[in-house]
């Protein structure tokens, strides 16, 4: 396992992040910036009280395992650890979001090998159509954050496991497509052999209108 080094455990406390920059706050979670003797930190730590944050924190080792499966991978932010069980750190990655970015060309093609390598490590994100979970960095590369929601494929006789994983590897091929044309028309043919939307996420396209 990956454990942080001794120069980050001291940065990381509850008096620290109290002061920090908060990037962002879901239901889950709470991600904020941190200085770490120069290194900029992304630490994220569970939201909630009592079974609410038993149930975050039980997230957030899941997330950590599957940064551990990504280790090294192009496109993911590199983790330092999970401390204490509770604050899961990353690097800070600089770049500008994708909803607000202009992605040369290229970036899609990046993007889906990126996914791919994931998807090969037994890591399904499962969130992609969420804008805010793609950056792109300083040199125009996509960067794949927020893995609260993956799943991670079990080997051996998982069946309903290996069900999850191969739905959710499918919504994350859809995502692609989806970011790529900013919807599901106007697909190129090539692109269209890639897109198979279960009847769960055309009832849910349709109930969000």
């Amino acid at each position: 396992m990956t454990s942080p080094s001794d120069a980050i455990t001291r940065t990381v406390t509850p008096e620290a992040l109290a002061e920090a920059v908060v990037l962002a706050r879901s239901n889950q979670g709470v991600v904020y910036r941190l200085d770490a003797g120069g290194r900029q930190l992304a630490v994220k730590a569970a939201a909630g009280r009592g079974p609410l944050r038993a149930v975050n924190r039980h997230a957030l080792r899941r997330e950590y395992q599957a940064y551990q499966r990504l280790a090294g991978l192009a496109g993911m932010p590199k983790c330092h650890g999970l401390i204490e069980n509770r604050w899961l750190v990353l690097d800070f990655v600089p770049g500008e979001p994708f909803r607000r970015a202009r992605p040369v060309p290229e970036f899609f093609d990046d993007l889906l090998e990126t996914i791919r390598a994931m998807h090969a490590r037994g890591v399904a994100h499962g969130d992609l159509k969420r804008k805010s979970n793609l950056v792109v960095d300083v040199s125009g590369r996509p960067v794949l954050l927020d893995f609260g929601a993956a799943t991670l494929h079990r080997p051996g006789r998982h069946p309903v496991n290996h069900r999850l994983f191969e739905f959710m590897r499918r919504t994350d091929l859809n995502a692609w497509v989806k970011l790529k044309y900013g919807g599901y028309s106007g697909v190129s043919e090539a692109d269209r052999a890639l897109l198979q939307r279960s009847w769960l996420e055309r009832m849910l396209s349709r109930v969000r209108g």
